[in-house]
């Protein structure tokens, strides 16, 4: 019998290249990737969607929308930061410790901490660190209104600093934020302008030693 070939509809098809699954973990790494490329502005579930090579109905699968998809990238940069075992004896050095390390991850993701700023994050992580500095506040004798405020400012303040810091690490904005730094400097009296660094441990000083000061108020009432 004469070969016959298969018709065209079983002929095999060529291999297609396997793609990887779609997942959270995945699209928070395109959103963090976004946002350090282009800033918290580029980020859109377009932009997200791009950089995974599919279109942005497939994000709605696994993230509702773009403040979802912010919280979720706060809880990866934020949530997984180590907590200090409370300690009595060093509860305001903890604190500024954590702080700190809010301030340096936040750093690392440039203006991510905008969003820090804009959403509440309660992400498994988030709370477990809001927790945490309810603790390490209470250490020191804080009154529960003090404590209530102690808890949102502080985070506030490393987020601040953070963005800050971001706005001002173009070329263009950092060599104006150095002009206006030296012109301040020039004036007559003033004092020599602190470094980044030291102007965020101070105000993270100040801060630290106001709210203790409302324990030792409220130890001698």
């Amino acid at each position: 019998m004469a070969f016959v070939p298969s018709p065209p509809s079983r002929r095999r098809r060529p291999d297609r290249p396997t793609r990887t699954p779609l997942t959270r973990e995945r699209i928070v790494d395109a959103a963090l990737a976004v946002v350090g490329a282009g800033g918290l502005g580029a980020l859109t579930m377009r932009a997200v969607a791009a950089r995974l090579g599919t279109g942005p109905a497939s994000l709605y699968a696994h993230v509702a929308d773009r403040e979802e998809l912010l919280e979720l990238a706060l809880e990866r940069v934020l949530g997984a930061l180590p907590l200090p075992d409370p300690d009595p004896e060093h509860w305001q050095e903890q604190l500024k410790e954590m702080a700190r390390d809010a301030h340096r991850a936040l750093l690392a993701h440039g203006e991510l901490a905008r969003a820090a700023l804009e959403v509440v994050a309660l992400g498994e992580g988030a709370l477990r660190r809001r927790q945490r500095i309810i603790e390490l506040l209470r250490l020191g004798g804080l009154p529960d209104r003090v404590v209530s405020h102690g808890v949102d400012l502080l985070p506030r303040y490393a987020a601040a600093a953070a963005f800050e810091r971001a706005l001002l690490s173009g070329a263009d904005r950092a060599h104006y934020a150095r002009e206006v730094r030296e012109f301040l400097a020039a004036l007559p009296g003033a004092p020599a302008p602190a470094e980044e660094g030291e102007r965020f441990e101070f105000g993270l000083d100040v801060l630290v030693a106001g709210l203790a000061a409302y324990g030792r108020r409220a130890s001698t009432a």
